[in-house]
């Protein structure tokens, strides 16, 4: 019998697209303050807070009762139900149960709708700040990426005349997301309306990321739909229990959309995850079923930090824009001479602060890093203060001197 070294393996390829992709800028960061007890983590978006109890006392109940099992692809049909009912009253989507399919999470069922809508070579139009997974989704259904501005002088809302330029005869999906990782803009109904005529005009699918849809900051207790302001049958809507009721690690999505594209999505389901968590879905039942302030309480607070830290930034010069939803701000590191991941890994080592690198998230927002107000009141205040001292302490030093000693 032959034996085989290791040196044959080297030979052997792996997925170009998926190759030539980096990992998230956010993650690299993440698993670096994971490692140094004490940090201040302001740079992953999960809320602070612990699951709604009425949701987790669900979950121990299903296990109890033997929910243990698979359970269809696309989810059990009582919380599609539930589902059909939340779109119709929350976002104003007129979906079936039919038309609601659940997985692994929010980024379970982006992924799957860009696997479903893209052939190699078409091209993905992606935000630019974007969240820096659709890169590698995108990248895994090896499509190409093409990244329109959302600038700081438009309130980091799309740049309609510029996208348009952008687009070819490859372009196939426009990425819509608000409210808007990591800029926190909320796009307004005639933005809305401008990107479902763009998408009408040159037969585009319309892949719309609501996961902070009831993260709202400013008035309305959620973010206007895209589907509301276009072709419905050219939009698939991504929604997810991680934010509005903090259950990230319970991994729960869900789409709507047209029939025909939800039927391939559930085909990449099958392949990826077979079913989400049953316990995952008995419980968010519970949390669909169950009172709702507690999602009122969480906008509430993350209102406050919204203000806290606008306030820390004004003061010290660097902020942007005031976000209207989700829950992150971005502040600008430019007056510290550094790249946003230099600053970053700085800032960690430093100071004992994370904070996500704004070039994470492509090249409009390379100036900045973004904050997290998933996080207590004490960490922020705390951490974006340390962040405006190192700012103003780099901005003290002449390049190339070593400031005052």
């Amino acid at each position: 019998m032959a034996l085989y070294t290791g040196d044959l393996v080297r030979l052997l390829p792996l997925s170009s697209a998926l190759t030539e992709v980096g990992h998230s800028g956010i993650r690299e960061i993440s698993n670096l303050a994971a490692a140094r007890p004490g940090t201040i983590r302001l740079e992953v978006g999960q809320p602070d807070f612990r699951t709604p109890a009425h949701v987790a006392e669900a979950a121990k109940l299903a296990i109890d009762e033997g929910w243990t099992f698979y359970t269809q692809t696309s989810g059990l049909p009582s919380l599609r139900e539930r589902l059909a009912v939340k779109l119709r009253r929350v976002n104003g989507i007129a979906s079936e149960p039919a038309q609601v399919i659940c997985g692994p999470g929010g980024v379970g069922v982006i992924s799957a709708a860009v696997t479903a809508l893209c052939e190699p070579d078409d091209e993905v139009l992606l935000p630019d700040p974007h969240w820096p997974n659709y890169t590698i989704m995108a990248a895994g259904a090896h499509a190409r990426t093409v990244f329109y501005p959302c600038p700081a002088e438009l309130g980091f809302l799309p740049d309609l005349d510029r996208l348009e330029t952008l687009l070819t005869p490859r372009s196939r999906v426009l990425v819509v997301n608000s409210p808007n990782n990591p800029t926190g803009a909320v796009y307004p109904p005639a933005t809305l309306r401008a990107l479902g005529d763009l998408a009408q005009r040159h037969e585009l699918w319309l892949l719309s990321d609501e996961c902070y849809d009831q993260i709202m900051l400013d008035g309305e207790a959620v973010a206007p739909s895209l589907a509301a302001f276009a072709d419905p049958e050219r939009v698939v809507s991504a929604f997810t229990f991680s934010k509005s009721y903090s259950m990230t690690g319970w991994r729960l999505g869900y789409a709507t959309g047209p029939a025909r594209v939800l039927d391939i999505m559930v085909k990449v389901l099958e392949a990826t995850s077979s079913c989400p968590s049953t316990i995952s879905q008995k419980a968010a039942e519970a949390a669909l079923d169950g009172p709702q302030d507690c999602v009122t309480a969480m906008v509430e607070a993350y209102r406050r930090r919204r203000d806290l830290v606008v306030d820390l930034l004004k003061e010290a010069g660097l902020l942007l824009t005031v976000p209207g939803g989700a829950f992150y701000i971005l502040a600008s590191v430019a007056p510290s001479g550094l790249d946003s991941r230099t600053f970053a890994m700085r800032l960690l080592e430093e100071r004992g602060v994370a904070v996500a690198p704004g070039s994470a998230f492509g090249t409009v927002a390379r100036e900045a890093v973004r904050i997290s107000l998933a996080s207590s009141d004490e960490d922020l205040r705390e951490g974006v203060g340390r962040l405006c001292e190192l700012v103003a302490q780099l901005a003290a030093v002449p390049e190339g001197g070593a400031g005052p000693g």
